[in-house]
């Protein structure tokens, strides 16, 4: 079976208090899911009493949050849930993304914990290339930076899809800019009227996206150095970038929480080590995953552009065009690899196998690069290895 080969982990993308696990199917659903959907919260009404310019930040109201969040609980000065990490179903994901790291969004096992009021911090707090919140659809939200040595944002490195996210090395979806299709999805009543926030930031202030949809809600000339302002009764704030990069914050004002704890299972190759992704210039151009008995596998389609190849005769020649990357199990993959070394710069081998293929699905017709046949290549092994389950 595919599982006996999966190696489970204990990925922290930041650790904290575990309150509780969401169930997760095989297909990134979650079980028992206390959250309204987005069709309900855009059917609230706005909290009696509330002036025009104040907002509605209560993390203890299901209301700020969609279905993908479940398990809400508050107790203690904190507000727990859980998500698999997966936006809606209607999100369109690794579309648009030019330079991909072969990951997939899978589900995850995140349980978050947040402060229900913000505490005090001396000074502003940069962050690296890391988490710093979560959406209110369970997504986490990461700094716009690579974790490249220089930092370069990940909008202008082609790495982020069509909704403003990715998946990291944990085939973990986050986002690194503002949640454009959540935004578009819980829509305008909700940001605009209701003012309740798109996300958590890790100090606890909430996360708006006021001026969104109607630019008469624009705080932009408002705001402070981190990306902050405080509405009428005082609630200090973070509003996204409605416009250029659609950045999130630029620096917490508040301390910074470990507010996130996760468990999942890593993808290996069929001698059982990790997969982590390399580097892949494919124009993305489809995303699927589907569910063949009781094996998910998952489909990148797009366009390859100039790439070193090694051939089987141990040549290496440049390759473009169509091309498929896929993973159901260490027993049917196709992926990219890159040498331990032995060839020049950053030339690729074209990894197949599907000794073990589910019923039903059709990997011929994604098999669109000549596979290496050829004396087996020891593939290298991953940069920053101990923040592999992180974005590239």
């Amino acid at each position: 079976m595919a599982h006996q080969f999966m190696i489970a982990r204990l990925g922290a993308l930041i650790c904290a208090i575990v309150l509780g696990v969401a169930a997760c199917t095989p297909d990134g659903s979650t079980v028992g899911v206390s959250g309204p959907s987005t069709e309900e919260a855009q059917e609230s009404p706005t909290t009696q009493g509330a002036s025009a310019d104040s907002i509605n930040a209560d993390f203890c109201d299901e209301r700020n949050f969609t279905k993908q969040v479940s398990n809400l609980s508050c107790s203690g000065g904190f507000a727990t849930f859980s998500s698999t990490g997966l936006p809606s179903p209607s999100a369109i994901l690794m579309v648009g993304i030019t330079a991909t790291n072969q990951q997939y969004p899978r589900p995850h096992d995140y349980t978050f914990s947040f402060p229900l009021t913000p505490s005090k911090a001396p000074a502003a707090t940069t962050p690296g290339s890391g988490p710093i919140g979560v959406a209110v659809d369970g997504v986490p939200l990461f700094s716009p930076w690579t974790q490249a040595e220089t930092l370069t944002h990940t909008q202008e490195m082609g790495e982020l899809d069509v909704c403003g996210g990715h998946a990291g090395r944990g085939d973990d979806y986050h986002y690194h800019v503002a949640p454009n299709c959540l935004i578009e999805e819980l829509g305008e009543d909700y940001i605009e009227v209701q003012k309740r926030p798109i996300g958590i930031a890790s100090d606890a202030n909430p996360i708006l996206a006021l001026g969104w949809f109607n630019e008469s809600n624009n705080v932009e000339a408002q705001l402070d150095e981190c990306r902050g302002t405080s509405d009428t009764t005082g609630k200090y704030f973070y509003n996204v970038q409605t416009d250029g990069l659609h950045d999130i914050l630029n620096c917490f004002t508040d301390q910074v929480h470990n507010t996130s704890r996760d468990s999942f299972e890593v993808r290996v190759d069929s001698a059982g080590n990790d997969i982590v992704g390399a580097k892949l210039p494919l124009s993305v151009s489809a995303y699927s995953s589907a569910l063949y008995g009781k094996v998910v596998c998952y489909v990148m389609e797009g366009e390859l552009a100039q790439t070193e190849l090694i051939n089987s005769n141990g040549s290496v020649s440049k390759s473009s065009g169509l091309a498929s990357i896929f993973w159901c199990s260490p027993e049917c993959y196709a992926e990219y690899f890159e040498p331990g070394g032995g060839f020049p710069g950053r030339a690729m081998f074209f990894e197949a196998v599907t000794t073990g293929c589910p019923t039903g699905f059709d990997y011929t017709s994604l098999i669109r690069t000549a596979a290496y046949e050829g004396t087996p290549i020891e593939k290298r092994a991953p940069k920053n290895s101990a923040r592999w389950d992180r974005s590239p």
